[in-house]
């Protein structure tokens, strides 16, 4: 048998058992990388072979990929990226979504990730590739999302050079630092598996937040020898035992118990020991934006969620000036959330954070623990089990009534708003994925809008770009099929991004997208009649017909002009296999 047989005849054998240098893929089970991850961490070889194989780069990269349980990568093909999308073409395990815009693939990926847990994954091309996802990789690391971001450079002769060649920047590098985490250039297609394989370890280590992978497009074509396959070693922060006996200490010595969660609260596993923790214990706990989710929120100890902005006549504030401690979890207490540290915690604080840097900034904490949210809840919960709990216990009807006054409209203003949140939570099935933009009908969302489950609720809260809810939404729903999936947008934001309509036709992702439409850049408008009254500029717009837009791609385009109707014409468009757009003409402000 010559060689060329007998690789054919390993390549056959390797796809149908998802196979490839011998190595197991994980295939449908992710569950597989865990394992191989495990044998890692007791110092075996995660991955061993005695087959070797010369492939090009862009081979390299989607078998890394591949090894490494990614299911899903976002970009535009160009010039610089052939070699990797050639190798894609192959691939039985890697699916591509092909956005209209690289901004769109950083939305998406970040969709991807909030919706599932799960790392997404952009492949972007050189230069302006690079700087037109960077907004969406800025959001990402504003609100902690799992996000590999993989992009080209120029050749390894011409980097960081400027020579006249197409798409050159003079420090590419330089664009993604400040917006990832992590961040690397290889310089050989030997490198690629190995920095994959770590570009995915580091988004597990510390606070969730993007990192960069950078390779230069010849090394992409460029031969290599690879053995091995490197799977990336899952990692949780776990808290330290003397810090969870003496927070331990703390709950119990105090009386009633205020939790606080936030966005680090929001997993599936974290979310059942929050749940578990307060009743446990008695406590009372409320979310940030983006803890909403952690709790369902008409569960008898939750408040639900404080709103976009903290404001001292929130029906909460009762509850921290009456309970004795505070265990803020998942939360940086940053400036916007607790304006600027005027929100009346408990003198007493336990604060549970991955970020180090997070703590002692506006709140002195009585112990700071920088570990994951469950891990933590988890060893608190085996704690007072054996040792016991608060000396006082919230009761439930105590709770309720704040729950019922912190859903009730504060004032006439969010009174108009309230009947489209109720038509939209009518709507939505209980699990379903409602993902938000910076727009008003979701600033009053945040609280009124109810919500039941974690990961079902989505807010580009730190960066707070306009426009990302409709290409996030399509990243979500790839990732969660089977979940319903909403896009709530306003109708100047969703034209940043308008043109990612085009990506759910085209992959048929039965989104529906909700905009609210009164042809005005609404918050802006209003920000200016409080401190200029009268004098407005820029502000009101020319729109589009978005029924005849949705006409124009092939599919239903529909208009709602009552919160009836759009309860009803959202149902039916869930129950569909096709992208939806809903107009919902409204006039809510009065300036």
């Amino acid at each position: 048998m010559d060689d060329n047989t007998f690789m054919s005849n390993i390549n056959i054998a390797c796809k149908k058992h998802s196979l490839w240098f011998g190595v197991i893929l994980p295939g449908e089970l992710i569950e597989e990388r865990q394992r191989l991850s495990g044998m890692a961490a007791k110092g075996r070889a995660p991955l061993a072979t005695e087959v070797k194989r010369t492939v090009r780069g862009g081979t390299a990269l989607v078998k890394a990929l591949e090894a490494n349980g990614v299911r899903t990568v976002f970009g535009i093909p160009g010039v610089h990226t052939l070699d990797a999308y050639d190798a894609l073409v192959d691939s039985d395990f890697v699916d591509t979504i092909l956005p209209r815009h690289e901004q769109g693939a950083g939305f998406m990926a970040d969709g991807y990730y909030r919706a599932s847990g799960k790392p997404g994954v952009a492949l972007i091309v050189t230069g302006p590739g690079v700087t037109n996802v960077a907004t969406a990789v800025g959001e990402a690391y504003a609100d902690s999302s799992k996000v590999l971001v993989i992009a080209t450079n120029l050749e390894r002769e011409y980097l960081d050079k400027l020579e006249g060649n197409l798409h050159e920047l003079r420090d590419q590098m330089g664009i993604m630092e400040p917006i990832t985490k992590w961040s690397q250039r290889v310089m050989s297609a030997q490198e690629i598996p190995g920095a994959i394989s770590e570009a995915l370890h580091q988004l597990d280590v510390g606070r969730p937040r993007p990192v960069y992978l950078e390779i230069p497009l010849d090394v992409l074509a460029e031969e290599c020898e690879i053995e091995e396959l490197p799977v990336a070693q899952t990692h949780v922060e776990l808290p330290n035992p003397a810090q969870v006996n003496e927070a331990a200490d703390q709950i119990r010595a105090g009386g009633k118990l205020l939790v606080f969660a936030g966005g680090g609260t929001v997993s599936e596993g974290a979310s059942e020991a929050l749940t578990e923790f307060v009743e446990l214990t008695g406590a009372v706990v409320f979310t940030s934006l983006m803890g909403k989710g952690s709790i369902p929120e008409d569960h008898p100890r939750a408040l639900g969620a404080f709103g976009y902005r903290w404001s001292a006549d929130s029906p909460i504030v009762p509850y921290m000036e009456a309970s004795d401690t505070c265990l803020a979890i998942g939360t940086g207490l940053g400036l916007r959330t607790t304006a600027n540290g005027s929100m009346p915690l408990p003198d007493k604080l336990i604060h549970v954070d991955l970020d180090s840097n997070e703590f002692n900034k506006r709140y002195q904490a009585d112990v700071a623990i920088q570990a994951d949210a469950e891990a933590t809840l988890r060893a608190l919960i085996d704690n007072i089990k054996q040792n016991g709990g608060p000396k006082e216990q919230w009761a439930e009807d105590q709770i309720t009534p704040g729950r019922e006054a912190n859903f009730q409209p504060a004032d006439e203003r969010a009174a108009r708003y309230v009947p489209y949140l109720k038509a939209l939570r009518e709507a939505i099935p209980r699990d379903g994925i409602v993902i938000n933009d910076m727009t008003m009908m979701s600033y009053e969302a945040a609280r009124y809008f109810p919500v039941y489950g974690p990961r079902t609720y989505t807010f580009p809260r730190g960066f707070g770009t306009l426009g990302s809810s409709l290409p996030t939404a399509i990243g979500a729903k790839v990732a969660r099929p089977d979940r319903s999936v909403v896009s709530i947008n306003g109708d100047g934001g969703v034209q940043f991004t308008l043109t990612e309509l085009g990506a759910a036709v085209h992959h048929k992702i039965p989104v529906p997208f909700v905009i609210f439409n009164d042809s005005t850049h609404t918050a802006v408008k209003a920000a200016q009649q409080r401190t200029y009254p009268g004098r407005f500029i820029d502000v009101d717009l020319v729109n589009p017909d978005y029924v005849k837009i949705a006409e124009a791609y092939g599919i239903p385009g529909l208009r709602a002009e009552s919160p009836e109707e759009l309860t009803k014409m959202l149902r039916d468009a869930l129950r569909g296999n096709t992208p939806v757009i809903i107009d919902v003409p409204i006039n809510l402000e009065r300036y």
